[in-house]
C-alpha cells in the first residue's frame, strides 16, 4: 500500500454469465469463510459475518439478490475499503472493527449521494481481519478491511424502476476517482 494513501478503495465486477455466476457465488463463500488466503474463519451458529443492507446476510441470499438485481452487463460489483494499517494502529484494537464498519457505511453512502443516487443502493459487507504481508510494509500489522457486495442495478425513484448501476472511468466522469476521494475524506 502506498504510504501516502490513508485508505484504498478497489472496485471489481462480475458479468451476468453462467461461469461468472459460479465465480460470484465462490467469491461470496470465500469472503464469508476467510479473512485472508491462509486464514479460515470458523463459523459460529447465530453469528453472521455479513452486515445486511438489503442484499442478505448469507451466501445464498446475497447470490440470489445479485441475480435478481443484475443488469444486462453486471451481475455484481465488489468493493474493498482498506484503511492504511499505520493509521489503524492509532485506534485501540477493540474499536477497529467498529471503525471499519462506520468507514464502509459512510463511504458508500457519501459516494452514492455525490452521484445523485439518493434512494440508496442495496449492499452487504463483511469485515476481514488479516495481517499485512507486504514487502514494503512491516509484516504482521493488523489490517482490518471490508469487502462490499453491490448489485448491478438500483431503484431509481424518479423513473420508478431499477436502472443499471455503473462505475465510469472516462474524461467526463470518473466514479473510481470519486470513490477514492470520498474514501480518503471519510478516513
Amino acid at each position: 500500500m502506498d504510504r501516502k494513501q490513508m485508505c484504498v478503495a478497489n472496485v471489481r465486477y462480475k458479468k451476468p454469465t453462467q461461469n461468472e455466476a459460479r465465480r460470484m457465488k465462490n467469491l461470496i463463500k470465500y469472503l464469508t469463510y476467510r479473512d485472508s488466503r491462509d486464514d479460515y474463519v470458523p463459523q459460529v451458529t447465530g453469528e453472521e459475518r455479513w452486515v445486511d443492507r438489503g442484499m442478505g446476510k448469507s451466501v445464498s441470499q446475497i447470490a440470489n439478490n445479485c441475480t435478481a438485481y443484475q443488469s444486462d452487463h453486471v451481475l455484481m460489483f465488489s468493493l474493498v475499503i482498506n484503511p492504511n494499517p499505520a493509521l489503524i494502529e492509532m485506534i485501540p484494537h477493540e474499536q477497529r472493527e467498529r471503525f471499519v464498519r462506520y468507514l464502509t457505511e459512510w463511504t458508500v453512502q457519501d459516494f452514492f449521494e455525490a452521484r445523485g443516487i439518493d434512494t440508496g443502493v442495496e449492499m452487504a459487507y463483511v469485515v476481514h481481519h488479516r495481517e499485512t504481508t507486504d514487502e514494503d510494509d512491516p509484516p504482521g500489522r493488523h489490517n482490518p478491511h471490508a469487502h462490499v457486495v453491490l448489485p448491478g442495478t438500483y431503484y431509481d425513484a424518479d423513473e420508478g424502476r431499477r436502472v443499471p448501476l455503473y462505475f465510469s472511468r472516462n474524461k467526463h466522469v470518473n466514479h473510481i476517482e470519486l470513490l477514492h476521494t470520498i474514501t480518503e475524506q471519510n478516513m
